[in-house]
């Protein structure tokens, strides 16, 4: 099966995603069912240099995401490579002749909440985000949603036939590094004496939650020494982190939070290993990477009750009402009144649920989605056309 993966969009891709195809790719080409990969993506992106050279994979650029297709190189290309089937794994729209394709639905927010406290910019994005990923799921041959929510939401609200929506959960990778690396931002006297939470710095993450539940938490025997946000906001999202500065200004905590911006994987791991909780306030979510990170960690989590996290985490992780700071703050207060052998019962807990989250099971279900999309019959006929074209050897 020779798979064309394209990765289009206007701008650039999240953390998440960059693991996400960091680890699919090299397991895709070795997989016995696929003979060679084509992955196109704006140059912009820089994706082939997450991966050293993979003998069955080209990398390819191509224009950044429009609703039109106008990328003759691009379809240049794939005339040559002449493609099985189109995987998008992000939700746009791309069609080329008659070769069937395949989406994944990954981003939630401007299916579930184009709006919300959003800039105009942003929410008028969200709603042709929106219009395009409906207008692709209808038209693609199979789709893949990262979570049963993703799913139900499609099949409910989209009326998109369930039987055409395969689930497969995002893997996890296990932690590599046993110490990491302690971002310089952080004092060292907040050693394990710090709230953590992660991912880009927008509306829909709810940050808000925490500066509340901080507060109610102020001046208590239960006062923290500190918050540490990691992650980067865009420019339509600069007053939202500058709104929460404010809140921190206004309530007298500004000491108390750092704000790290971009954090490696080593710094990362070392904020997992050296927090008392890892915090996800988010208002809507597909598949949580950095929190799935965090219980593979093994580290304490604490989850705004909003879906697919309790259907990922279960009962490793407590959950408070979103919007709700003072639910949060006794949740926090939950947790730190628990001894070492309380902690240590759901550290353990966290990290078995996490080993149920597996790369290998998530490509193998990937491969058997862009199989059911195409006739093995025309699999077989169209690669030995193309051996005896010469194209492939």
């Amino acid at each position: 099966m020779n798979i064309a993966i394209i990765m289009k969009t206007r701008g650039g891709i999240s953390g998440g995603n960059r693991k996400y195809l960091f680890n699919i790719i090299p397991r895709m080409a070795i997989h016995p069912d696929v003979e060679t990969i084509l992955f196109a993506s704006p140059d912009s992106l820089d994706i082939r240099n997450l991966f050293k050279s993979i003998e069955n994979v080209e990398f390819i650029n191509c224009l950044p995401y429009r609703f039109i297709n106008l990328d003759p190189e691009l379809n240049k290309n794939l005339k040559k490579f002449s493609p099985d089937v189109i995987f998008l794994p992000i939700e746009r729209y791309f069609r080329f002749n008659d070769i069937p394709f395949v989406n994944m639905v990954r981003n939630m927010e401007p299916l579930i909440l184009p709006f919300g406290n959003n800039s105009f910019k942003q929410k008028i994005k969200n709603l042709a985000r929106q219009k395009i990923t409906k207008y692709s799921l209808k038209k693609s041959q199979r789709i893949i949603a990262v979570s049963g929510f993703a799913r139900d939401f499609l099949v409910k609200y989209w009326n998109i036939p369930k039987e055409k929506i395969s689930l497969i959960y995002h893997g996890i990778d296990p932690p590599r590094n046993k110490i990491g690396q302690k971002p310089k931002a952080i004092p060292k006297k907040w050693h394990n004496k710090f709230i953590f939470t992660a991912g880009s710095i927008r509306v829909a993450r709810g940050l808000e939650d925490i500066f509340y539940a901080l507060k109610y938490l102020s001046d208590s025997p239960w006062d923290m020494m500190g918050l540490v946000v990691a992650g980067n906001h865009n420019i339509e999202n600069k007053t939202y982190q500058k709104k929460l500065m404010d809140m921190a200004c206004q309530f007298g905590m500004s000491q108390k939070i750092y704000w790290t911006g971009y954090l490696s994987d080593e710094e990362m791991a070392w904020c997992y290993q050296n927090c008392q909780m890892f915090v996800m306030t988010s208002r809507v979510e597909a598949c949580p990477n950095i929190a799935l990170e965090a219980m593979a960690h093994g580290c304490v989590c604490i989850f705004a009750n909003n879906p697919p996290l309790p259907e990922i985490f279960g009962d490793v992780a407590l959950y408070y009402l979103p919007k709700n700071g003072k639910a949060l703050a006794e949740a926090i207060k939950t947790v730190l009144s628990w001894n070492n052998h309380q902690r240590n019962n759901m550290s353990k807990c966290a990290r078995r649920r996490a080993s149920q989250f597996s790369w290998d099971l998530c490509v193998e279900k990937i491969i058997e989605e862009l199989k059911k999309s195409i006739e093995p019959s025309n699999i077989e006929s169209r690669n030995q056309n193309l051996k005896n074209e010469g194209i492939f050897k």
